[in-house]
């Protein structure tokens, strides 16, 4: 398999890089991506090479689209003339075609192997509810769903839990390394793998079941964020292929306008080590919810109730499942400590440190 090197452009509208891949790269262990290395072959992914558009070498030519990208920014309104030496190997036509298409890129965030990025109005509401696997799963239309103050969504489509949440998090993950919209590739092995979950029949059933409902959906989401007022309406995934034969390749397309819910100020980047660890749904569910808090704030039972989307037909029936869940969460060094005022029922908890999460995860 072909290791690529890359060369980054940064795009001054967008702030997003693009990736330009040489076929001609020497072979190494790792992907070069604005002078981080990265292995390639880093938690079970190293059989999915990396994707994007492949261009002919333009090495000799990147400076010169440096050099009208910045003339871009300084907004004089001329058009920049680009001038090419003899020498180079391809034509201005070629170059100015490129600084056109690195404009127009649309990209998600460069964030760490070890993070899942995770949108804030999705994690502050019950649409990925924590109902359990075994559990019938409803069919809804429209259906206006619980979310904090703020945030509003409507959906409609097969009920959406916590292990869909896994895949769609991970299919964002491996959309983050090329354009937002063109297909990412893995096997059903990997995907597996990444997540914690047997490499068995039923497991590839469930991946598969988890796919078509992300993208057999239609859901609003319309979301306060520090720049105003924000929306995105759609399906969750765009499309996929597979080929159902021992490798189990998969191919998915992300739709581009999810960049809305992947704002500076609109989404949170999720330990996923953490996560990985918690077998609990709703352990999972306030994982997720208390992230996007850095410092929470208190909740009455019954809301959290609502928010996360128990089916729990007894209060007291959820609380005690809620206690056992904050425990998870101090085991695993996310939370410092929670309590439940007996007056008001209201939870209030307090997040560990960074550096007590990172000494938990390394003990």
């Amino acid at each position: 398999m072909p290791i690529y090197s890359s060369q980054s452009l940064l795009d001054p509208r967008s702030k997003y890089v693009f990736q330009r891949y040489n076929d001609d790269a020497s072979r190494s262990g790792y992907v070069h991506r604005r002078d981080t290395l990265l292995p390639d072959n880093e938690n079970g992914w190293n059989d999915m090479p990396p994707t994007g558009i492949k261009h002919k070498p333009l090495s000799d030519a990147l400076q010169k689209i440096e050099e009208t990208l910045a003339a871009k920014r300084k907004g004089t309104g001329r058009q920049v003339q680009m001038s090419l030496d003899p020498s180079d190997d391809v034509s201005a036509d070629a170059v100015r075609r490129d600084v056109e298409q690195v404009l127009n890129i649309i990209q998600l965030p460069l964030w760490e192997n070890q993070v899942r990025g995770l949108p804030n109005p999705l994690a502050r509401s019950a649409l990925f509810s924590v109902a359990r696997q075994n559990e019938p799963r409803q069919h809804l239309k429209e259906r206006p769903i619980t979310s904090v103050k703020g945030v509003e969504i409507f959906y409609t489509g097969e009920e959406l839990r916590q292990d869909d949440e896994d895949v769609f998090l991970n299919l964002v993950h491996l959309a983050r390394s090329q354009p937002l919209g063109h297909e990412v590739s893995f096997t059903a092995y990997s995907m597996l793998k990444s997540m914690g979950w047997p490499t068995s029949s039923p497991s590839y059933e469930r991946l598969r079941l988890c796919i078509l409902r992300l993208t057999a959906n239609a859901v609003e989401i319309r979301f306060d964020a520090g720049s105003g007022k924000r929306g995105y309406g759609g399906t969750l995934v765009q499309e996929f292929t597979f080929k159902d034969e021992t490798d189990r390749q998969w191919k998915v397309r992300l739709n581009p306008k999810l960049i809305t819910l992947f704002g500076a100020d609109a989404y949170t980047q999720l330990d996923w080590r953490q996560r990985l660890k918690l077998r609990s749904p709703l352990a999972k569910w306030l994982h997720g919810f208390y992230f996007t808090h850095r410092e929470p704030f208190g909740y009455k039972v019954e809301t959290l109730k609502g928010l996360c989307g128990s089916s729990a037909q007894q209060l007291y029936h959820f609380r005690n499942g809620l206690k056992k869940a904050l425990d998870l969460l101090v085991e695993q060094g996310f939370l410092k400590s929670w309590k439940i005022d007996p007056m008001t029922d209201v939870v209030t908890v307090v997040r560990a440190t960074r550096a007590q999460q990172v000494a938990q995860l390394t003990a």
